[in-house]
């Protein structure tokens, strides 16, 4: 009790000395933060304790970290991982929007990290589900794919034409088939390649060989319906035949799937079938040309027996000359294919036309003596016999039109009727008399035709000498 009232008288003394010195100016004190009710709690105070309030401080949220380069990277390499399975075309949405998630995400890295990871979150779980649309559309693509290759092999009947190779391509087939559904994507993709290149590399291989098949049958059809147009059966008859069966047993053994067999059988059927085209034109050829040759054979024998005026104005007797004994010495050769064809060759056309011009230009009379012009065109008849034997049916043309041009000439200078003059004492020939005989024109007018067929040997017509042998054209 007595500490009570000490305490109480002690603490009236200090009150009553603060409160008689100057009161300070006041001074503004600092106001502190309301400290919510919910958050303060009452103050225990024991006896003889000041009153000093508590207030409790929530502690402070860490702050949020910006996305990171590699959170960034993750969903970049998912979205990579689904092109490589070719997602963007199978999933093309889903990528779309997980690209432009990936977008947003790297704008909102810093500012709203939280965000940006939501959205990168949702880019990776897209990726996915895009990656297994890509995954299951490639192998769909890869079994139709192989499934149409092999289907594209049949049609042309590649297991038949080439089984060897056709079994390589199925077990490549196989083997791709096995690495897809092993889903290792790099091998697959391995796999797969070489399956189109051996199945792509037997297709055009045996597209070739049967397309060089019928391009054999096709020009063995041809020369041999050209040959027929030709009449072959008539000039070649047994080469037609021969290369008409060739060409179908080539085609049998075709179809029996012989391709080589089928090759070789055509091959030669063709090379018969242009020979036997070549033959039937040759031989019509031969045929013409040794008519041509008959008939200038004919004409040379005819002029051999006439009687022509040299250049000097003499009378050269006749000197008869048959071919005959050339020919048995030299005979016309038949052709024959083996002379004339090779499967390289190609058949050789005839320009006839030029020919002719050439024949046209020859037939001016040449500018030689008389006397040798018939031998000249001998000659060139021989000449054309060898052309002809040599298949160059053109030359031997061009030598005979020759020939004719010779022959023409010498039959001009050739002489008909002739009369030797006789000199008499009364009524000796002159031209008036001879022409005045019954047996020459029986009309002493005619006199100068004698006269200019024979102005040669005879300058003056007054002037004639006793057996002088006179040319007696014909009347006309």
């Amino acid at each position: 009790m007595n500490k009570k009232i000490l305490f109480t008288l002690l603490f009236l003394s200090l009150f009553i000395v603060m409160s008689c010195k100057t009161a300070p100016e006041p001074v503004e004190e600092p106001v502190e933060e309301a400290v919510p009710e919910e958050v303060m709690e009452e103050p225990v105070v024991e006896s003889g304790q000041t009153l000093t309030p508590v207030v409790e401080v929530k502690p402070e949220t860490p702050e949020v970290q910006p996305v990171s380069r590699e959170e960034l990277a993750l969903a970049r390499q998912a979205l990579e991982r689904a092109e490589m399975v070719e997602a963007s075309r199978f999933a093309p949405d889903l990528m779309a929007s997980g690209y432009s998630d990936l977008k947003e995400a790297v704008n909102l890295s810093e500012s709203d990290p939280d965000a940006a990871r939501l959205l990168l979150a949702g880019v990776k779980e897209k990726a996915e589900k895009a990656f297994n649309m890509g995954r299951d559309g490639l192998k769909a693509e890869a079994y139709a794919s192989l499934e149409s290759m092999k289907t594209k092999l049949l049609d042309i009947k590649a297991d038949k034409y080439s089984p060897d190779p056709y079994n390589q391509v199925l077990d490549q087939f196989a083997l791709t088939k096995k690495e897809i559904d092993a889903e290792n994507l790099m091998e697959a993709k391995k796999a797969m390649a070489l399956s189109k290149t051996k199945a792509n590399n037997l297709y055009k291989i045996l597209d070739e060989n049967i397309r060089w098949i019928e391009i054999l049958e096709r020009d063995t059809e041809t020369y041999l319906n050209e040959a027929e147009a030709e009449e072959a059966y008539l000039w070649a008859d047994a080469e037609f035949n021969q290369a008409g069966y060739q060409l179908s047993q080539g085609m049998i053994q075709f179809r029996q799937f012989d391709l080589k067999g089928s090759e070789a059988t055509l091959k030669e059927a063709k090379f018969r079938a242009k020979n036997t085209l070549y033959l039937t034109r040759v031989r019509k050829q031969q045929a013409e040309n040794d008519a041509r040759l008959m008939q200038v054979q004919m004409e040379l024998e005819e002029a051999s027996t006439l009687k022509i005026q040299t250049e000097t104005g003499e009378i050269k007797e006749a000197s008869p000359w048959s071919g005959t004994d050339y020919l048995n010495q030299n005979p016309l050769m038949d052709a024959k294919a083996d002379d004339y064809e090779t499967e390289d060759s190609e058949l050789v056309e005839y320009d006839l036309t030029q020919v002719i011009e050439e024949e046209e230009e020859e037939m001016m009379p040449p500018e030689e003596g008389v006397s040798t012009l018939l031998e000249k065109a001998k000659v060139l008849w021989q000449e054309a016999i060898t052309e002809r034997n040599a298949g160059n049916f053109g030359k031997s043309k061009e030598l005979l039109s020759q020939a004719e041009a010779y022959i023409s000439a010498y039959k001009a200078n050739a002489v008909g009727k002739t009369y030797t003059v006789v000199y008499r004492k009364v009524k000796t020939d002159c031209l008036w008399r001879i022409s005045e005989y019954k047996e020459i024109y029986d009309d002493p007018f005619l006199w100068p035709k004698i006269w200019q067929r024979n102005q040669k040997s005879i300058p003056n017509p007054d002037l004639i000498y006793p057996g002088q042998v006179l040319i007696i054209p014909p009347v006309e």
